[in-house]
């Protein structure tokens, strides 16, 4: 062995560019490969943490012809229903006898944000509402304290979630039944959830139970418009596909009739997510082909380029064996080298990568993102058998062959070896030529969706999210007064409110009449403040935007999407028409004094547009807003007016810091669900000059001996004959 070390050594030295050459190629093509396979470990293989998760399916909704990939969450009256049909409801109100044995345990949930203010500075917090039963079917406890309870139910209680603990509450171990104050009422803690649970559904800082309104047959909008997200637990006997069947017959009855949309958990956490991880683990995987290609071919052409030396270790009494181990090890030790090199460099890139994952898929990639073990396990394993593979290819070449010819011929390398060193330059280019390809499509793919009109231009838009923890007619009070007072320091028309963004969700649906001859009709709601249509660009197609007058106090109004208008008033005016704003008889009315421009809400390859009601934001405001502002002025002093403004007017509503502030245009960037643009143009271009750097390398490397001519021997050059 220690002869062999020394060899290696001597060869290395002889040729040091080449094996610095691969030894880099190796670093980068693992390092980036590392990289990649710890976010898709983290977000795709990585179970979810909770027991059983194939057991756990989440289930909604959808309208005949929407797809499925896209289901909406459930009406509180239709999730009962559910409970109800699965077997699911407590043991006092189920009736197995109407619909025999229990198919899931169903739950529900909804995430909201509520104002966190006697924990230092008024912030912002992600607070999820769910049934007492949530938890127990993700199988997790609390760490500290308790469970929630049947009667807990739109009781002032919260379990809180270890980092809050930690981050809030400096982990104090007397937690226990201190009180908190979310959205201006005190919450007593009840328990705390262990270090390692996360919530990859959702962000979440603290749990709440579901803040239920009371059922009242007079008012019974009150519970049916209220959605929520359903989380089922099959039963041991109860597939996804006889669950579906079985909440079918209850959707079917509904109004409108709806299909049900069974997602295995793991598929829901991963969502789009699968598909962006999958091109880039695919690329990763292409470079890896191209650089053991690489690989490759270097050692079969040093393998030829030394048998002269080879035939004579042979002629001198070294077995074969021990010259494949010599070809063996030292493709094994550039290997190492390389792995060496790529997870320092994995080291160094994971955590940025891990970050761009956060920003890019949300709460899917809210975990650990690092090269662990396994990472590092799996990417040396196979690095380990490539180099092997390489070395026994490049033994089994140098096997070949007459010693007595060799030693007669010199190292002037036979026309069927110049053959095998083409094939392996023409199988790198292949390989390097089919990523650049791939990329290619799926950046023309890409930039194709891109050329669909989203229905507004957000360019040069910042947006500031603003939680407004007050009722109804103080929270109009405030955005109102907040928007006078941005309008005289940024200039008039250049801020409005929103309490969703385009591309960024369909919630907020609701059931409207829109005719009272018609049956009601499903709708995105939006609430929007005086001038939103201008800063994002909206054109008003007929009628008016609102303005100042439309407040509390006076009737509602509305402005409806140009594709509700051409649905429900074909071929008739719909300025000054009356709608209903729910699906009831008491539902109030309101007026139609406007038609704006379809916009996407969910993903720009959507098809078709939602029908959309927007409403002033000024007369039924919601509590978690976003501002938008189109102005010339720098951000940094955008932030600072609206920080000054809101302090002015109210220190105790949180205000999103500075550094969490985006411009509106990266929604547009959402333009598929977990891609992100311009960042997959960026990185298809990294990886295509990476590819092709790599096929320029390798190419060179393998072909640079077929046509040399002459061997340096200490500093002259001494030509080659070929053999006669």
């Amino acid at each position: 062995m220690l002869i062999d070390l020394r060899h290696l050594l001597r060869n290395l030295r002889r040729s040091p560019a080449s094996a610095a050459a691969a030894v880099l190629t190796l670093s980068l093509t693992l390092g980036a490969g590392a990289s990649i396979f710890a976010v898709v470990d983290a977000v795709l293989l990585t179970p979810p943490p909770f027991a059983d998760p194939e057991a756990l399916v989440t289930l909604g909704e959808i309208l005949p012809g929407e797809p499925a990939s896209a289901p909406r969450s459930v009406t509180y009256a239709t999730f009962e229903a559910w409970r109800e049909r699965a077997g699911s409801l407590p043991p006092q109100r189920a009736d197995n006898a109407r619909w025999g044995p229990r198919l899931a345990a169903i739950e529900a949930s909804d995430g909201t944000h509520l104002t966190l203010t006697d924990l230092g500075a008024a912030e912002r917090v992600h607070v999820t509402d769910v049934t007492p039963g949530f938890l127990p079917v993700l199988g997790v406890a609390p760490a500290r304290g308790r469970m929630f309870e049947a009667n807990d139910l739109s009781r002032p209680v919260v379990i809180l979630t270890h980092a809050f603990w930690r981050a809030k509450l400096a982990a104090d171990p007397a937690a226990i039944g201190r009180q908190i104050v979310l959205g201006g009422r005190a919450h007593t803690v009840v328990g705390v959830m262990p270090e390692q649970f996360t919530f990859p559904l959702d962000q979440v800082d603290i749990f709440r139970p579901l803040p239920l309104p009371p059922a009242d047959p007079a008012v019974p909008e009150a519970r049916a418009g209220y959605r929520v997200g359903v989380l089922a637990r099959l039963a041991a006997t109860t597939s996804p596909r006889n669950l579906k069947a079985a909440l079918d017959e209850v959707s079917r009855r509904s109004s409108p009739p709806a299909q049900v949309v069974s997602t295995p958990i793991a598929t829901a956490i991963a969502r789009g997510a699968a598909r962006t991880l999958g091109l880039l683990a695919g690329a990763a995987a292409l470079a890896f082909l191209i650089a053991f290609g690489n690989l490759a071919g270097l050692l079969l052409v040093r393998s030829i380029d030394r048998r002269r030396e080879l035939a004579v270790r042979t002629a001198l009494g070294a077995r074969p064996s021990e010259i494949g181990r010599q070809l063996l090890l030292e493709a094994e030790t550039l290997v190492a080298l390389g792995i060496g090199g790529g997870v320092l460099l994995a080291l160094w890139l994971t955590p940025a990568v891990g970050r761009l994952a956060l920003e890019q898929f949300g709460s899917v990639a809210n975990r650990d993102v690092a090269v662990s073990w396994r990472v590092i396990g799996a990417v040396t394993i196979a690095a380990a058998a490539c180099a092997g593979l390489c070395g026994l290819l490049a033994a089994v070449v140098a096997s070949r062959g007459n010693v007595v010819d060799m030693l007669r011929r010199g190292v002037t390398p036979a026309p069927r070896e110049l053959g095998l060193r083409r094939v392996f330059a023409t199988g790198v280019i292949a390989l390097a030529c089919v990523l650049l390809v791939s990329l290619t499509l799926v950046g023309r793919s890409l930039r194709h969706v891109l050329n669909v009109n989203p229905g507004f231009d957000a360019h040069g838009v910042l947006t500031l999210p603003l939680l407004v923890p007050y009722p109804d007619p103080r929270r109009a009070s405030f955005l109102s007064s907040l928007h006078s007072a941005l309008e005289e320091r940024l200039g008039r028309r250049t801020v409005s409110v929103i309490n969703e963004l385009p591309l960024t969700h369909d919630g907020g649906r609701r059931f409207m009449r829109i005719r009272s001859t018609e049956p009601a009709r499903e709708v995105v709601l939006r609430e929007a403040g005086t001038a939103y249509f201008e800063v994002m660009r909206i054109a008003i197609v007929a009628g008016c935007s609102f303005d100042a007058r439309d407040n509390a106090a006076a009737p509602p109004r509305v402005v409806v999407s140009q594709s509700l208008a051409e649905r429900s008033f074909a071929g008739e005016q719909p300025i000054g028409r009356q709608i209903s704003l729910g699906p009831g008889p008491r539902a109030p009315m309101a007026e139609i004094i406007g038609i704006a421009g379809d916009v996407k809400h969910r993903a720009l390859d959507d098809e078709g547009f939602l029908p959309t009601v927007y409403r002033s934001a000024w007369q039924a405001p919601s509590g978690s807003m976003i501002l938008v502002v189109r102005s010339q002025r720098p951000n940094a002093d955008v932030v600072a007016a609206v920080r000054e403004e809101v302090a002015r007017l109210d220190g105790d509503v949180p205000f999103t810091p500075c550094d969490r502030c985006r411009m509106c245009s990266r929604r547009r960037q959402a333009c598929l669900p977990g891609v992100c643009w311009p960042r997959p143009s960026w990185a298809s271009r990294c990886w295509r000059s990476y590819s092709a750097g790599l096929d320029c390398l390798g190419s060179w490397r393998m072909t640079l001996h077929a046509d040399l001519r002459s061997l340096r021997f200490g500093s002259r050059w001494v030509p080659i004959r070929r053999a006669s």
